[in-house]
């Protein structure tokens, strides 16, 4: 039967869970602003290398959390009642951020693809220009040098 203190440490780990996702929403919002902006490349680096340091956090706690998972929650021992509502509804909360969060991650995804693939028509257009610049200087190109008249 779980002891007082492993719940307080499961409440604790809810909390810190509940506090990362939320700091990962916010950056993901800011990458959401920059994505597809090629001159906010160096911000976005960054937003994704700080998303990185909370996802690696983020999947630190959840390995924590998984003995609990094994639990029993109504054997679980609170300090309260109210103490449990509120961290259940936290928990709840995460699964809603969570939720948020993988929306604005395939939103973001979506913006970069599109912005990806317009970048490659461009190229695609460039490369036609250039062939056809090529080929029309190579029609005006003469075939000869001439004849050489000198004599031997």
């Amino acid at each position: 039967m779980p002891c007082l203190e492993e719940t307080d440490q499961l409440v604790q780990l809810i909390d810190q869970k509940h506090e990362v996702l939320t700091q990962l929403l916010t950056l993901s919002q800011y990458q959401l602003r920059l994505a597809g902006h090629e001159q906010y490349i160096g911000d976005l680096m960054r937003v994704l290398g700080a998303k990185q340091t909370l996802i690696e956090r983020l999947t630190r706690i959840d390995r924590t959390m998984d003995p609990f998972r094994q639990q029993d929650p109504e054997s679980r021992v609170w300090r309260s009642a109210s103490e449990r509502t509120q961290c259940s509804q936290k928990a709840k909360q995460c699964e809603v951020l969570l939720s948020e969060l993988k929306h604005m991650e395939q939103k973001s995804t979506d913006v970069v693809s599109a912005h990806r693939d317009e970048i490659a028509k461009m190229l695609r257009d460039t490369n036609s220009s250039v062939d056809s610049a090529s080929a029309y200087t190579d029609m005006n190109t003469p075939t000869s040098r001439g004849f050489d008249l000198t004599a031997e």
